[in-house]
Formats: structure tokens, sequence, C-alpha cells
């Protein structure tokens, strides 16, 4: 048919509907680039809906709803599917070890050297306060868990830096690897510094001289012994061969729950000292980092979704009893340490320290060494990961590069571990910037951005538009707003403590 006033055909293979061409112009300004096909299928249905006939006579073909899916220079990847919602499938035995073996690897994750720094957490905020702290803490940090979560499986991307890039570009990508460089770092300092002060007395103790001026006695050399056990477990690339040994880390923590509720029947609540319910001095606010880095685990957790493979549909369930198990030895835990020192838990960054020569309280010591050492791998992985991720724009390479890079982070830790030596000063430090943005504003601004993009392609825009809020963004909203307030109450509280 040939149009009026000229010979130029509409049914030429070169025509194009111009809503496409405004829609294709529209998803390329946009840094997310997900479900293209989703928003022409349902220009399409609106279309349909509005008497222009069926797709193939308003001038879209079938074919043209099948556009490359990704980003730029980064492809989108498929290694799970988008939507594994419905009913789960019945859990066999393999399915109950793999949650398991989750489970295990996100608890060891976040609980360590965060659970010894609890009681003079508490000892801030007083007994009632900080205890409920503590479960405030265990249900934030529950639900940006399952904000990354969500964000993966809307997007399908696999990591944080993935996520990063995938929901706000490449400005995203590198305030995430800057946040995640800067709190790995700062975990691994916590991490090695209070392995080589909880193993040195233990070390001490069990050689055969007194004389500790030695150089095999100094606490350097402790630290290095542990850098070597930690280097072999840290190669894998991969937290599937840590489930294991991650399994033995919770149990070591659990034990040390135990013999500190063994020391406190037999001790009681401190007589000669004073126990505080409540504190309103700014001081108080100090409790916010240490509680909220102690279940820091965001780093890992999408790791995890993707690896429990066919089960990911559990994935709630692992992230529901992990925070449950962890809060309810965290509370206890913490509760437990201050009502035994009273105004003397203020002395101690890690409770051990405060038992002296106590030998039930010298195993919990190691067994809290041996649980950061088997954690170690849970943050050298990430940490590496990211590094090559600037560097060279690939996570991982063969096993040779992974002993080199391995051995490089380590020793730089090891070196920044000897200059810092406060877990203390590493914890109030880190927890109110790095700690804060990693752990609740980052994963509420890419869950945010998911269920925007979602509800965007799931409903015409005639009837939401742009301006529909769900609960999931409310919430998005609530929890990254108190991770702010957190972060800057932190702050004051660190300016008053220093200032007085």
């Amino acid at each position: 048919m040939a149009r009026k006033g000229g010979d130029m055909k509409l049914n030429t293979p070169r025509a194009k509907n111009p809503n496409i061409e405004s829609i294709e112009a529209s998803v390329v300004d946009s840094p997310s680039t997900y479900a293209i096909s989703r928003r022409r299928s349902s220009l399409q249905r609106e279309e349909f809906e509005d008497g222009l006939g069926t797709p193939e006579r308003s001038g879209i073909s079938e074919t043209a709803t099948l556009l490359p899916q990704g980003t730029p220079g980064r492809p989108r990847s498929h290694s799970h599917p988008i939507d594994d919602e419905g009913p789960a499938p019945p859990l066999t035995r393999s399915a109950i070890l793999s949650l398991i073996g989750a489970s295990a690897n996100l608890m060891a994750t976040s609980m360590g050297t965060g659970m010894l720094a609890l009681p003079i957490a508490v000892y801030y905020s007083g007994a009632v306060t900080g205890t409920v702290l503590i479960i405030a803490m265990a249900v934030l940090s529950d639900i940006s868990l399952v904000f990354l979560v969500k964000a993966s499986k809307q997007s399908g991307m696999t990591n944080l830096q993935e996520l990063g890039r995938y929901y706000y570009g490449q400005q995203g990508e590198l305030v995430v690897n800057i946040s995640l460089i800067a709190l790995l770092l700062c975990a691994s300092l916590s991490v090695l510094i209070a392995i080589a002060e909880l193993l040195t007395p233990i070390y001490r103790h069990a050689l055969p001289t007194e004389d500790y001026d030695h150089w095999y006695c100094q606490g350097w050399f402790v630290m290095l012994l542990c850098v070597a056990m930690i280097f072999p477990i840290s190669i894998p690339n991969n937290l599937a061969p840590l489930k294991w040994s991650s399994s033995g880390a919770v149990f070591s923590i659990f034990l040390v729950f135990i013999f500190m509720g063994v020391r406190f029947c037999q001790h009681g609540i401190a007589k000669d000292s004073k126990i505080d319910l409540f504190v309103d001095s700014p001081i108080a606010t100090l409790a916010l980092p240490i509680q909220g880095l102690a279940y820091a685990s965001q780093f890992n957790v999408v790791g995890l979704y993707i690896e429990l493979g066919e089960h990911k549909r559990h994935i709630n369930t692992v992230i529901h009893g992990s925070m449950i198990f962890t809060c309810f030895v965290y509370a206890f835990f913490g509760l437990l340490g201050y009502l035994y020192f009273g105004q003397d838990t203020g002395k101690y960054s890690m409770i051990l320290d405060g038992f002296n020569n106590d030998k039930l309280m010298l195993v919990a010591g190691a067994m809290i060494s041996l649980t950061n050492i088997l954690k170690m791998p849970l943050i050298i992985l990430p940490f590496r990961h990211t590094v090559n991720l600037i560097l060279m724009g690939k996570e991982e390479f063969g096993l040779l590069v992974s002993c080199v890079e391995t051995t490089l982070i380590l020793a730089l830790i090891y070196v920044l571990a000897r200059l810092v030596g406060d877990l203390a000063l590493g914890l109030e430090l880190s927890g109110p910037t790095v700690g804060v943005f990693v752990c609740f504003i980052l994963p509420s601004m890419l869950c945010y951005k998911s269920d925007k993009e979602k509800w965007r392609n799931m409903r015409p825009r005639h009837k939401f538009g742009d301006t529909h809020f769900s609960r999931t963004q409310l919430t998005c909203l609530v929890v990254g707003l108190l991770g702010v307030l957190m972060g800057l109450a932190s702050i004051v509280g660190l300016v008053f403590q220093e200032s007085s």
C-alpha cells in the first residue's frame, strides 16, 4: 500500500514501529536493562487492549521481543532462574544437608570476634537496652539479607558488584567495591588481632619455659603462626568446601556460650558492682556499631544463595534460622558477660581477657580462635574476588594465581594488624562508617531499585506508573533510614567519648 503523496511503502523490512523505538531509547538510558522483553510484551498487551490489534498488526514481530538481556560489557548471568517462587519441592536428605551447610556458612561468617565484644556493648547501653538492641540488630540483619536475595533473584546477578552495576551503573559498582574492600579489610584485621590475643596466653602456657622473652614467645610470632594456618584453607575459589569447617566453627561458638553459662551459674551477678539497666549517655550509641557488625554476613549471602542450586527456594529458611540461632547466642552471651563483671566490663574489649588464668575459659579462648581461623576464608574469598574485579575485571584465576594472591592479601593483613593492634578501635571505627552502609543501607538501595523495576515490568504504566510504592519499597526506605541514623548516632558517641 502506497502512502499518499509519495512512493514509500509502509511494509518495507526497514519500517519500524515508533513505540518500539521509544522503548529502546528509555531502556538504553537506564543502567538496568533486565526484562526488556517484558516491557515490550507489556506494551504489546496495552496496544492490543487499546484496539491496535495483534502484535503483528501493530508492527511488532514476535522475534522483536528477543533482545539481549544484560548490561553492555557485562552479560547477564543465567546461573539461576529469575523466578523461583511457588511451592517448594519436598525436603530430601540432600536438600537438608545443603541447607545445613549453607546455614553453617552464614552463621560462621557473622559469629566470631564480634561475640567477644558484645558484653562491652551491653555495658555501653545497659542490660535491658543492650539486649533489646542485640535482638533488633538481628531483625534488621535478617531483613537486609532477604533484601539482597530479592535483588539477586530479580536481576540474575551473582554477587554484590554485579548488583551494584546492574541497578546503579558503573558508579554503583565502584561504590560497592570500595565499600566491600574497606569492610572486609577491617573485618580481617579484627579477626586476626583477636586470634593472636586469645592464642598468645594459651601458646605460652603450653611452652616448657616461663621465660617469654624469646622470639618464639612474642605476639608477632603467634600471629604469624595463625596466618600460616589460615593460608591453606583460604585458597579454594568457592564457599562449598568450607561448609564442614564452618559447621565446626559454629559448634565451637556454641561451646564458648555454654562455658560462659557455666561460669555465670557458679559466680552469679556481680555483687560489688553496679548494674545499669538503661544508660542515657551518648556513649550508649557505641553499642550500635559493635552489635551491627556482629551479624555482618551480607557480603556472602548472594554467593550462598547461588550455591544452593536447586534448593534456592529455601534460602529464606536458611536466613531466618541462622539469624534466630545467632541472636539467641548473642543476646545471652552479651548479657551474661556484663552481669558477671558489672562495671569492670568496660575494661575488656574482649570479655575473655577478664578471666585471667581460668583454664575453662582458656579452652573457650582456644575454641574462639579456632572459630576465627575457620572463619577467615569466608572473609578472604570475597576480599580476593573484589580486588580481582577492580584490577582485572574477573573474580578468579587458576590455583597458582590464587595462592599468590592469598599470600599477598594475608601479608597485608598481617602488617596492618601489627600496626593497629586494637580490636575495639577497629570495630568502633568501621561500624558507623562502612559497616552500616554495607550491612543496612546498600541492601536497602538494591532491593528498592529491584522491587521498583519488578512493579514497572509487571503492571501497565497507566495503572500504577512510577509513583507506586509497595510494602517492600517502604520497608527498604525504613531500613535504609535506620542505617543512616545508626551511623550518625555512633559517630556522635565516638566524638563524645573522645572529648570526655
